[in-house]
């Protein structure tokens, strides 16, 4: 599902008038109209007929949005209050209109527009089981400081025990629907729902939207808008869903043999280091690759035909080091390469200097899609050139978590948090590679330069040792299956958490290995394929 900056929905909402005929009435309507149908679901009829409920308007259109839920809840028989802060006659259009409206209905509207009568309000959220936020929406464009704070800073104190059920129109106040951060203060506890409007916004996604989940509580709301212009003024990113994820897969035919499905190559392991070409190449199995062989140091030979039983294992020349060589790339290109559809190269290779040189080597004569990973990040980023020389010769995906970015980039791993969408965009026009940006969500760039899908579910499963190791395998087998890398990318995002909240729900969220996470794949497909 495409994502939507707030100029985007200016120029949505512009050309509906201009060039369909719309009215801000009509939206208006629309908007208002769609939240009360959501609230009559997300609550039990009997208790929202006894339920004391508030709607606290700004001076904007996002208040206007507030009048009509107000005016369909007091036509409905509902126990509702509608709090403006500002004195009527500063309202203006279809806001004011619509405010004019409830007072003629005889609605209770409750006027506190001066820190004066903070109290009254405080007093009302005593009394109060739902509060819908329609203070501010995606116009605003500045610091919250002053009354508006106070007002935000009281919710979030009446609301942080519990007690008090918050419902936001369009967006949480404050929060900026661009960048996710905070505008000063911000609606930020005990958000049951956001019921947003037209597409949802990127700022949910990132930086403060992400850490308050709101992926979770979106209720994305049909104000029937042109569909075309939906389509034409959405950016380039998009979340990912179930149905994208399974038309990725390839279909598994009953005469199918493991040759239909390609021969990975993960080239991972040092001295030490084995559990990490282990649980690449495992996952590289799991994620339904035909073959998979861990090319790793001939000294680490015996500890994987131990670990492993579908996956083959070469044992690359290694001076009986228990690390890669520049031979050993030699060793690897001349043998263990023929016949292989992806590589997955760098988790636990170590850095030690003749690691480098084999990485480089190995860099420039691949032909097939890579995978560069753990290790061989931190390799690269001692010398970017390499990927300069190789831009345009072959398909190199990148699975940097924030930390291994700053080492890429030089830039500050706070501000890769604060804006990945950037710092991974620019990353990829300059290399031509394709980028997987790993936080807590995970960001996924074409090499286009252009589209980025966000994977914006969370599990605590993922924070363990090893689940880097388990992504670029499972990125390795989808590619060598011949899924577009892209694809493959986002295949590789979506199901490894999927993967980890299914473990989460059976054995909770403590001490869940990667390794697990791994080996439920098959079980996360299926049950992906069951609810779709």
């Amino acid at each position: 599902m495409k994502l939507y900056f707030s100029e985007n929905l200016k120029k949505i909402d512009k050309e509906s008038y201009s060039v369909f005929g719309y009215s801000e009435s009509i939206l208006m309507e629309n908007a208002g109209g769609g939240c009360y149908r959501e609230l009559l679901k997300l609550y039990d009829k009997s208790f929202l007929k006894k339920a004391d409920i508030i709607i606290i308007c700004g001076k904007g259109n996002n208040g206007g949005d507030g009048f009509v839920l107000s005016r369909y809840l007091f036509n409905g028989g509902f126990n509702v209050k509608t709090i403006i802060l500002a004195n009527k006659d500063l309202y203006k259009g279809i806001a004011r209109a619509n405010l004019d409206i409830l007072i003629n209905l005889g609605a209770e509207i409750v006027e506190i527009s001066e820190s004066g009568r903070l109290p009254e309000l405080s007093d009302i959220l005593e009394d109060t089981e739902i509060v819908v936020d329609a203070i501010f929406g995606v116009g605003l464009n500045r610091e919250i400081n002053g009354f508006f704070k106070e007002i935000i800073d009281l919710i979030n104190k009446k609301s942080e025990t519990g007690r008090l059920d918050i419902i936001c129109i369009d967006v949480p106040s404050g929060l900026n629907s661009d960048t996710g951060e905070f505008m000063g203060a911000a609606i930020k506890n005990n958000i049951k729902k956001v019921f947003t409007f037209g597409g949802l916004k990127v700022g949910f996604y990132i930086n403060e939207g992400e850490k308050l989940l709101l992926d979770e509580k979106i209720i994305l709301i049909d104000i029937n808008q042109p569909k075309t212009l939906l389509e034409e003024h959405c950016s380039k990113i998009e979340i990912l869903s179930e149905e994208d994820i399974l038309s990725y897969l390839p279909e598994r035919k009953p005469t199918a043999t493991k040759f239909d499905y390609g021969h990975l190559l993960v080239i991972a392991g040092s001295y030490g280091k084995s559990g990490a070409a282990y649980m690449a190449s495992l996952s590289g199995f799991k994620g339904g690759a035909g073959l998979v062989t861990a090319a790793i140091p001939s000294k680490l030979n015996d500890i994987m035909e131990v670990k492993t039983t579908e996956i083959m294992t070469y044992p690359a020349f290694d001076n009986g080091e228990g690390f890669f060589t520049e031979k050993s790339a030699i060793d690897i290109l001349d043998n263990a390469l023929k016949g292989k559809t992806a590589v997955v190269i760098g988790p636990g290779v170590g850095l030690n200097a003749e690691t480098k040189l084999f990485l480089h080597r190995l860099l420039t004569n691949i032909k097939v899609p890579i995978i560069l990973d753990a290790d061989a990040l931190n390799i690269l980023s001692e010398d970017l050139g390499i990927l300069k020389d190789i831009k345009g010769k072959n398909d190199i995906v990148l699975t940097p978590h924030f930390k291994e970015m700053e080492r890429l980039t030089g830039v500050g791993r706070k501000i890769i948090a604060k804006n990945p969408l950037k710092v991974g965009l620019d990353f990829v026009k300059k290399f031509g590679v394709y980028l997987i940006l790993k936080g807590s969500s995970m960001y996924i760039f074409d090499k286009n330069g252009i589209d980025v899908s966000v994977q914006v579910k969370h599990s605590p499963v993922m924070a363990s040792g090893g689940s880097g190791d388990v992504l670029s395998g499972l990125a390795g087998s989808f590619a060598c299956q011949g899924i577009p890398l892209y694809n493959a990318m986002r295949a590789a995002s979506y199901l490894i958490v999927y993967s980890a909240r299914d473990l989460s729900l059976r054995y909770g969220d403590f001490g869940v290995g990667a390794a697990e996470i791994a080996n439920n794949i098959p079980y996360a497909v299926k049950k992906l394929k069951n609810l779709v």
